[in-house]
């Protein structure tokens, strides 16, 4: 195990250059390092054939110097540029190719690399798209001229229906391979982004839709889901309450605005979790608060805040060292079945000041 993290420490180091793409070259290396034991088992296949052939490593050459080329590009991928080693990676796969087709002939399976590369090059360059396009265009160009050359010449060596067969299935497991590592890694990363993407218009909705400092709804949201309540259930009855802090600029001058900001979120929770369940409640602006009750009636929400002052009452709240007494003035206003939710609002916010004109800390219906 820590063999294998040191292993993996080292092909995930940093690119040698500032401003290139880690994800990008260690995909590189580990393409190469799938290629190094596909050209080691490809050495020792061809190899025992030729050494039962006749008694010689004739042919199992071209083995060995794209074993040492790949090697040479996993040394330089240390070294070099991203593009600057992509672009050497392509060059030595289409010689190997062509060497390759050469000697043994088209039915080996090979040519299934051109595929690799293709989705490699399209994968790990940004805005290059006539570029990407130009190489679609070599790389068949240069698939045809092999396919062509095969129909018209004999291999160098032909090899047995049986070995061929063997090596075919080792180039399609290898390529496939690779095409599996080159396509996870890039869905992942298009996977990740897209994630963030969805988690960041989430958290935009959110700031757009609540309260920064409270996290509850803003007035902008309340608007939205009253009227599209009112629209989509007009004939069912419900509530809506206006509440403010009593003589909270005290609370500010006295205490400071920190105290003021930690009564307000305090507040706010104590209101959350005694409507939850039964209505919503967004900061209306400053210290005023909009709650709204669906199917309740005024009476039902009058007893509810009712029974939150009497709760408020008996747990002041707390600063450093202080102790200081929080009351609310609330004013209820009942759906009549013609007003609009403006109208509503303005009939909850003026029986608020009628309580705030009686003394306070009141519910007003």
């Amino acid at each position: 195990m820590r063999v294998w993290n040191r292993i993996w420490a080292k092909i995930n180091q940093q690119p040698p250059f500032d401003n290139e793409s880690q994800r990008t070259v260690v995909l590189l290396r580990c393409v190469y390092l799938v290629l190094v034991v596909y050209y080691i088992v490809f050495f020792f296949v061809l190899g025992s054939y030729c050494w039962m052939y006749d008694r010689s490593f004739r042919i199992s050459w071209v083995a060995i110097i794209s074993e040492v080329s790949t090697l040479a590009l996993l040394w330089l991928s240390y070294r070099q540029r991203i593009s600057t080693n992509l672009k050497l990676y392509v060059a030595a796969e289409l010689l190997w190719l062509a060497g390759f087709v050469y000697l043994f002939g088209w039915d080996c399976g090979a040519q299934q690399i051109m595929f690799v590369l293709l989705v490699l090059v399209y994968f790990s360059f940004y805005d290059a798209l006539l570029q990407k396009a130009a190489f679609t265009i070599l790389l068949f160009l240069f698939r045809f001229a092999l396919f062509s050359y095969t129909k018209w010449h004999d291999p160098f060596s032909r090899l047995p229906d049986m070995l061929s067969l063997v090596l075919q299935v080792w180039s399609s497991m290898s390529f496939f391979t690779l095409m599996g590592i080159i396509c996870g890694f890039f869905s992942s990363n298009i996977e990740s982004a897209d994630k963030k993407l969805v988690l960041y218009n989430q958290r935009l909705r959110e700031q757009a839709s609540t309260d920064p400092l409270t996290g509850l709804w803003n007035r902008r949201t309340m608007r939205i889901y009253l009227n599209s309540n009112m629209e989509q259930n007009p004939k069912m009855a419900f509530s809506v309450c206006m509440g403010d802090i009593d003589l909270f600029k005290r609370v500010n001058d006295t205490y400071g605005h920190d105290c003021g900001d930690a009564v307000l979120k305090w507040l706010s929770e104590r209101m959350k979790n005694k409507v939850e369940g039964k209505g919503q409640i967004c900061r209306w602006g400053g210290e005023e608060f909009l709650m709204y009750f669906p199917e309740q009636n005024g009476d039902e929400v009058q007893q509810l805040l009712m029974e939150f002052l009497l709760d408020l009452d008996r747990t002041p709240f707390r600063w450093k060292e202080e102790t200081i007494h929080i009351s609310m003035t609330f004013g209820v206003e009942e759906y009549d079945f013609r007003s609009d939710a403006d109208a509503l609002i303005k009939g909850a916010d003026e029986k608020l000041y009628i309580g705030k004109e009686r003394g306070r800390d009141q519910v007003v219906f």
